[in-house]
């Protein structure tokens, strides 16, 4: 289950997890909440110039910089579904670390969303195999 990226709308959203069998369509990751909300994309401050860099990976939340600071995380998928647990950080322990250098533990929303997949594959209607063309003449 490795990470992808793609582009929504501008913004860089890293996929944190990915199946072959579900592809872009069920991608997963951490997803960061704040104030029990979603925030915005977290912008990069590269200078001037018309393109500025963004993303919502949850490790862009660590506070530094004038970003936001994430307090919980929860599963998220491509499709949409969010995760109901809520997974605070503590930042007692973090410290002041970037996130992307802390040992956070991502156990709980990648548990959530192997349980949404489970429900999607439960859910999915099989297709019919295809009619194999006769030889006959």
């Amino acid at each position: 289950m490795a990470g992808r990226n793609a582009s929504e709308g501008g913004v860089l959203v890293e996929w944190d997890w990915w199946t072959v069998e579900f592809g872009d369509v069920h991608a997963g990751a951490a997803g960061v909440l704040i104030g029990g909300g979603e925030p915005g994309p977290v912008y990069f401050d590269v200078g001037s110039g018309p393109n500025v860099p963004s993303t919502t990976h949850w490790t862009a939340y660590d506070g530094r910089s004038r970003r936001p600071r994430a307090e919980a995380l929860r599963a998220v998928c491509a499709c949409g579904w969010r995760g109901a647990a809520e997974y605070p950080l503590d930042w007692a322990t973090i410290g002041d670390r970037p996130l992307y250098e802390a040992d956070v533990d991502l156990a709980g929303p990648l548990a959530d969303w192997t349980a949404h997949l489970s429900v999607v594959r439960d859910r999915a209607v099989p297709l019919p195999e295809p009619p194999v063309a006769s030889k006959s003449r």
